[in-house]
């Protein structure tokens, strides 16, 4: 599908930060161990210079996120603002790890060990919140599908579509993409195997299939897995009940499972 933006952050690329993001805090987790500030210093270089590149990617990311058609839905403002609050958050901490350095060159580790825990704490959830900017990301491209299928399948503005919770709309719009897969294991465990950053509970997949807003298609030679699939009804309850995006972008003030596997094809970010 053709459209005028750049693509926003890859799969690739928000696990890219996860990474730097859990490295960064087990770098700054390890300086907490006491030494002399001669000793420490090269580590804190080192601790210093992770959490600048990291803030690097984190303020990329939010660029191509702020660029990209992420913008045109509420689920990728989110993904925008929660970019933002990581940006914040990193740069944060980058600037305490530097002064800490400083502390360290003048021999205060009590400065220093101080300005190195309030470093740690800008990054308190941060894997957590990237993981949550991917779950964002899968939302947007969902309703960016379901507004494709719609159109192919002449899905115009229903009156009489089936009302959904915002906790329902969400996993309507995480599984719009056609790629998800249920599992039911031999010892009785169900759960959403894919898409990897949709955060879909169980019992809410049962709801929206007694609504028949999607089905639950068994794979074959796959036991226990089954393909998720909306249905027209499923399509238009997301679309009716998806909130019309804001005129202006919120500013946020305040500050993962693994990637999506699946390759976006259709709708860009």
């Amino acid at each position: 599908m053709a459209h005028p933006y750049p693509l926003g952050p890859s799969d690739e690329e928000l696990w890219a930060l996860t990474r730097y993001l859990l490295d960064s805090g087990d770098q700054l987790d390890d300086l907490k161990r006491r030494g002399t500030a001669p000793e420490r210093l090269q580590d804190a270089v080192h601790t210093g210079g992770a959490l600048h590149q990291t803030s690097l990617h984190a303020a990329r990311l939010l660029a191509k996120a702020a660029l990209s058609n992420a913008t045109t839905t509420v689920d990728g403002l989110d993904a925008v603002s929660l970019l933002r609050r990581l940006a914040e958050a990193t740069t944060s901490a980058a600037l305490r790890a530097a002064d800490s350095i400083a502390a360290l060159a003048h021999g205060d580790t009590t400065t220093a060990d101080r300005l190195l825990e309030q470093a740690r704490i800008h990054l308190y959830r941060a894997p957590v919140t990237c993981q949550e900017v991917g779950s964002a990301l899968l939302r947007h491209d969902g309703h960016l599908y379901a507004q494709a299928r719609a159109a192919r399948e002449n899905l115009g503005p229903s009156g009489s579509a089936v009302k959904v919770t915002e906790a329902q709309r969400k996993g309507l719009a995480s599984l719009a993409r056609g790629d998800g897969v249920f599992r039911v294991a031999r010892h009785g465990v169900r759960e959403l195997e894919s898409p990897l950053n949709a955060s879909v509970r169980t019992a809410t997949i049962d709801a929206l299939a007694a609504k028949e807003l999607l089905t639950l298609t068994p794979l074959t030679g796959q036991e226990g897995r089954s393909a998720i699939r909306l249905t027209s009804a499923g399509i238009q309850a997301l679309l009716a009940a998806s909130p019309h995006k804001p005129s202006r972008p919120a500013i946020a003030t305040s500050v993962p499972s693994r990637p999506r596997a699946h390759a976006r094809t259709g709708a860009g970010r």
